[in-house]
């Protein structure tokens, strides 16, 4: 069958137009840890086993708009459909099983094992394809995405094919046969002395021996066709285990533990017999090979699983939408209403019920020619980290295909999300601090291009405030020639208050302009309201708020050391 076979397994793909241009998975790459990709990955995943599947398609920062809006059409179908949606989540432990067969042809060592699994795959892919194809046919009036009404022509041809129709009618013939073989009779002597001495293998049977009856034993009574034996029927723990459902390496113990018995060997070679026309029946379906699922096993289940995402979200109250694409060379974003998934999945799982669209604080971004640099300044604790990976994440859903956490979103995709965040001081660290630092820095610029989104959270705070600041105004002047979009969270004041200066004094198209994570005067001292705005610095670092807050400030200790002395006094 020439649409199943091994060549032509990926010509029809849920993620690519073309699944030759696919490019290889990217290694999982540490920094985004910083974004909280695993957790996402996590949260999209309908089950284990797609996990890292699904992380490296969020890795893989796609740029054409084409094939993006071909991803996107996907997922719109799957939210316009629930019923059609639920039902590929039903499919997947099918095709999962079928994944799973095949890994388990791999592991067989005898002719019996191999031809048994390789019916099992042929009678898996012939009930994928066809409860795939019937549950695209259903739906196909509702569905408008060129992926799906293109896997939907190709299963209705590969049904339709002579081959496809002789395969599902003889199988179950097949099997059938296979099935009346189901208990083997062995004939062993007995030495004088009563002990076994030798064993033959008398005729295979179409019926299971059985224990004895209480009353049969007890009586004498016995019928040759009852096949029921005169002592307990002994099973052994190997084979209970493999009843049960083992894993692959028990298996693969207890064949080994039987072939080395001279007696199963003779088994084999009987059953043998048996298969070998089951084996030459099979035989013309060589061509056929699973592939064509198997590559769509993890595309189904990231559509899946995001379409859950989604609906999952607003269900709480969080509003998720389908990014508009703009022009690479316009290397802006605009979003309205951004908020952190990360922190959006945290609280969910803390609070299993109600809405969360009170509890979350959303913000607006835009890089334009109004700013793509933006210092952003404002207290400890102030949400500041918060929405500096919550514009990472933007772009990495919307450049997977997926839709992001935004009341509206439009955006030029970037070719990296470069990230430069504070890493945990080690004993072994030859450099220190600031030459770990530095090391990562210098890794950063030399990947980055003007259409990279450099993210910079508290980047060269390891050494004095003021060579901190004039090895960051450096950077940022770096960044403005560069053209890039950037993001820098930083405690120097100084270096926001110097947006405009650095705007006029170096060359380039991409403003630096300063954010500021705002506070709010209360009876009880300032409130952080985890709101990000333009604006200019505040020129403070809040360390009063900051040392009030932890009970540190000048009249706080003042008033314990007060307190200790007249403790002392007394």
């Amino acid at each position: 069958m020439s649409s199943a076979s091994a060549s032509e397994a990926q010509t029809i793909s849920l993620l690519w137009r073309d699944p030759a241009e696919s490019p290889d998975a990217p290694a999982a790459s540490a920094a985004a840890d910083d974004l909280r990709v695993k957790v996402i990955a996590d949260a999209i995943a309908p089950h284990v086993d797609y996990r890292r599947p699904i992380e490296n398609l969020l890795a893989t920062l796609l740029t054409d708009a084409e094939t993006l809006r071909y991803r996107q059409a996907v997922v719109e179908d799957c939210l316009r459909n629930p019923a059609f949606t639920d039902g590929l989540r039903e499919l997947l432990p099918l095709i999962r099983g079928l994944h799973n067969t095949v890994r388990d042809i791999r592991a067989r060592r005898n002719q019996v094992s191999l031809v048994l699994s390789r019916l099992t795959e042929l009678e898996n892919y012939v009930e994928c394809v066809s409860a795939l194809q019937a549950l695209l046919a259903r739906h196909r009036d509702q569905l408008e995405a060129v992926a799906w009404l293109a896997l939907a022509d190709e299963l209705e041809r590969i049904v339709a094919e002579p081959d496809f129709v002789q395969m599902a009618e003889e199988l179950p013939r097949l099997r059938a046969e296979i099935r009346q073989v189901v208990s083997v009779t062995i004939g062993v002597n007995l030495s004088p002395d009563l002990k076994p001495v030798a064993a033959t293998l008398l005729s295979l049977n179409r019926e299971r021996f059985r224990g004895p009856r209480f009353f049969r034993k007890l009586w004498g009574i016995d019928e040759y066709e009852d096949r029921r034996g005169i002592s307990p029927l002994r099973e052994s723990p190997e084979a209970t285990r493999f009843r049960n459902g083992s894993v692959l390496a028990e298996r693969r113990e207890m064949l080994d533990r039987l072939a080395a018995n001279a007696l199963f060997s003779d088994l084999g070679k009987v059953l043998d017999d048996v298969i070998r026309p089951i084996a030459r029946a099979l035989e013309r379906y060589t061509r056929v090979h699973s592939g064509l699922l198997r590559a769509l096993e993890a595309e189904i289940a990231f559509y899946v699983g995001g379409a859950k995402l989604i609906e999952g979200l607003r269900a709480r109250g969080l509003p998720m939408c389908a990014p508009q694409l703009l022009p690479l060379d316009e290397r802006r974003l605009e979003a309205r209403a951004l908020y952190n998934l990360d922190l959006a999945l945290r609280l969910a799982r803390q609070q299993k019920v109600g809405d969360l669209g009170e509890q979350i604080v959303s913000n607006d971004a835009s890089f334009d020619e109004a700013g793509r640099i933006h210092i952003l300044t404002g207290p400890n604790r102030g949400g500041k980290t918060t929405h500096i990976q919550a514009v990472g994440l933007l772009h990495v859903l919307a450049q997977a295909g997926l839709y992001v956490p935004a009341q509206s979103a439009a955006l030029s995709p970037v070719d990296a999300v470069l990230l430069h965040f504070p890493a945990e001081e080690k004993p072994n660290m030859e450099s220190g601090r600031l030459g770990e630092e530095a090391g990562r820095l210098r890794d950063v610029f030399s990947r980055a291009t003007r259409h990279s989104l450099l993210l910079l959270n508290e980047s060269l705070a390891s050494t004095s405030a003021t060579e901190s600041y004039f090895l960051a105004r450096d950077v940022v002047s770096c960044l403005r020639m560069l053209g890039a979009r950037a993001l820098f969270v930083t405690h120097l004041h100084e270096l926001a208050a110097a947006c405009e200066s650095i705007n006029s004094e170096v060359d380039g198209d991409s403003r630096v302009q300063s954010l500021v994570s705002t506070v709010e005067d209360g009876a009880g001292g300032l409130r952080r309201t985890y709101k990000v705005i333009p604006a200019p610095p505040r020129g403070q670092s809040y360390a009063r708020e900051i040392a009030r807050q932890y009970g540190i400030s000048f009249e706080q200790l003042g008033a314990l050391l007060t307190k200790g002395q007249g403790s002392g006094t007394a």
